[in-house]
C-alpha cells in the first residue's frame, strides 16, 4: 500500500538567488491523521482532519517544551520534534461517501545564505557569511494559507504560496493554482510556502499570521525589507504527494468526475489549502544547522551528520494513538466533522456532534503489535446549535446539491472540558 509523500524544505535566506546548501531526506512516516490543531483550535477537536508529522507529544494543546519531551518523532532527524500538519485529501463518490487518498512522506530542508545586492545594478555579490538567518524561537508557531478561502487572488503572496502539480513522471508535469481538473498519471503534489519574515517579538498572533510576512517579492523570492518584519527565518516549503491516480478508474463514479477530490475542510477547489508549523527543535540544533549545514550541493545530509550537527535515522517509526475517537481514513459516510463540500464560496457551519476524547495519548513504534488505545476521558456529546449559514454555497454548477454536513468550528462552549490529562 502506498503512503504519503511529504517534502519539507527549510529555506534560510534573505534572497532566493543565492549560494546555498541543503539537506534532503524522507520523513519516516505520518505520525497520525486526526482532527487536532493546537494552533487554530487549541484544547478542542479541530474543524477538520489533518495529516500530522513530528514529535509524539503532539496533542490538543502543545508547547515547544512538550514537543521536545516527545518519546519519538516521525522526522528522520531525531533532534527535530517539531509538528507539521496539513489537510487530508479525499475522493468524493457520487453516493455522498468519501475515501481517503494516500501518499508517502519525504522531507527536504534547504539552507540559503544571504546575497549582497547593489541597488540599480545588474550584478550581484554573494556572501556566505553566517548569521543572516534566525532559528525559530521557543513556542514559535504559524499558519500558512486560509481554510475558508474559495476564491483566488493572483496578486496575493499568501495565495501564490499554494500550488498544485499534476505529475507525469514519463512526460510533462503541469502546475496549477487549484486541484487539477484532469487525470494526473503520477499523482498530485500539493505545495505550500510558509512566510519567512518575522516581527522579532511575537511567537504567535490572534490569526497566527500577523506576526510573520512573506518575502518582499513573493513567497520564495526577495528580502525581509519590511521594517515591521525585519528578521529572516528558515523558509519552510512543504510538498505532499497524493496518490490520486489510484482513483482514475473510478472517476465515472465520482460526484464530480473531472475533479473528484476534496480536502478535509470541504474544499473541492484547493484555494483553501493550508499548513501549520509548531517549533519543536531541540535547543541549539537548528541554530548550528543554519550556520554549518551547507556542505553538500546535492542535499545529502550525511556531511551534516558527520559534522555532528544532527543525527539521521531513516529506519525508526513513530506513531501516536487515537485522541479523537472517530474514523478518519478509509471510506466514510461524510467528511469527519461533517464538513459540507463548498465550492466558490464559504459559510460557517457548526456540528452538533462531538466525538469522545481518549486519554492518555500514547506513542508507539511497532505496527505489528496491537495499537495502544486510551480510555474515554471526555464522552461524546450532542448539542443543539442554531445555524446562521444559509446554505447558498452548497449547491452550485460544479457540485451536485446535497444536504448540509455541518462542521465543528471550535466547539468553544465545550472547551473547558476538553483538556487531556
Amino acid at each position: 500500500m502506498a503512503t504519503f509523500f511529504f517534502y519539507f524544505w527549510i529555506h534560510l535566506s534573505l534572497f532566493y538567488q543565492a549560494a546555498h546548501g541543503y539537506w534532503l531526506m524522507a520523513a519516516n512516516n505520518v505520525l497520525t491523521t486526526q482532527r487536532i490543531d493546537p494552533i487554530v483550535n487549541p484544547g478542542v477537536v479541530s474543524t477538520h482532519v489533518h495529516g500530522i508529522l513530528g514529535g509524539s507529544n503532539f496533542g490538543l494543546n502543545t508547547t515547544t517544551d512538550d514537543l521536545r519531551a516527545s518519546q519519538c518523532t516521525s522526522i528522520p532527524i531525531p533532534q527535530d520534534k517539531s509538528a507539521y500538519w496539513y489537510p487530508q485529501l479525499y475522493f468524493q463518490w457520487s453516493n455522498g461517501t468519501f475515501t481517503s487518498v494516500q501518499g508517502n512522506p519525504v522531507i527536504k530542508a534547504q539552507v540559503l545564505k544571504k546575497i549582497n545586492a547593489q541597488d540599480f545594478s545588474l550584478d550581484y555579490l554573494f556572501s556566505d557569511t553566517p548569521g543572516n538567518t534566525t532559528a525559530f524561537p521557543k513556542d514559535f508557531r504559524m499558519l500558512s494559507g486560509n481554510p475558508d478561502l474559495r476564491t483566488f487572488d493572483p496578486s496575493s503572496f499568501a495565495q501564490q504560496a499554494v500550488t498544485f502539480l499534476c505529475l507525469d513522471f514519463n512526460g510533462k508535469s503541469t502546475r496549477f493554482n487549484e486541484l487539477p481538473k484532469q487525470r494526473c498519471p503520477s499523482g498530485i503534489r500539493s505545495q505550500i510556502n510558509f512566510p519567512s519574515c518575522w516581527d522579532g517579538v511575537n511567537t504567535d498572533s490572534p490569526d497566527h499570521q500577523s506576526h510573520i510576512a512573506f518575502l518582499s517579492t513573493g513567497p520564495d523570492n526577495g528580502t525581509c525589507a519590511d521594517p515591521h518584519f525585519p528578521i529572516t527565518l528558515p523558509r519552510i516549503f512543504m510538498e505532499v504527494y497524493w496518490v490520486s491516480q489510484e482513483f482514475d478508474d473510478f472517476r465515472r463514479q465520482a460526484a464530480v468526475p473531472d475533479q473528484p477530490f476534496v480536502f478535509s475542510n470541504g474544499d473541492p477547489i484547493g484555494y483553501s489549502y493550508h499548513a501549520d508549523f509548531f517549533n519543536g527543535w531541540e535547543d541549539g540544533v537548528l541554530e548550528r544547522a543554519l550556520e554549518e549545514c551547507n556542505c553538500n550541493p546535492y542535499g545529502d545530509p550525511s556531511c551534516c551528520v558527520a559534522k555532528g550537527i544532527f543525527d539521521l535515522d531513516q529506519s525508526k517509526r513513530c506513531f501516536l494513538s487515537t485522541i479523537v475517537d472517530e474514523a478518519t481514513l478509509g471510506t466514510l459516510d461524510s467528511l469527519p466533522g461533517n464538513n459540507p463540500v463548498q465550492a466558490h464560496c464559504f459559510e460557517e457551519y457548526f456540528a452538533n456532534y462531538t466525538p469522545a476524547l481518549l486519554s492518555p495519548a500514547m506513542a508507539f513504534t511497532d505496527t505489528n503489535v496491537p495499537t495502544p488505545t486510551g480510555t474515554v476521558s471526555v464522552p461524546a456529546q450532542t448539542t443543539s446549535i442554531a445555524q446562521s449559514a444559509r446554505g447558498t454555497c452548497l449547491g452550485n454548477s460544479s457540485l451536485r446539491p446535497q444536504t448540509p454536513r455541518f462542521m465543528l468550528l471550535g466547539a468553544l462552549i465545550l472547551s473547558s472540558c476538553w483538556l487531556l490529562s
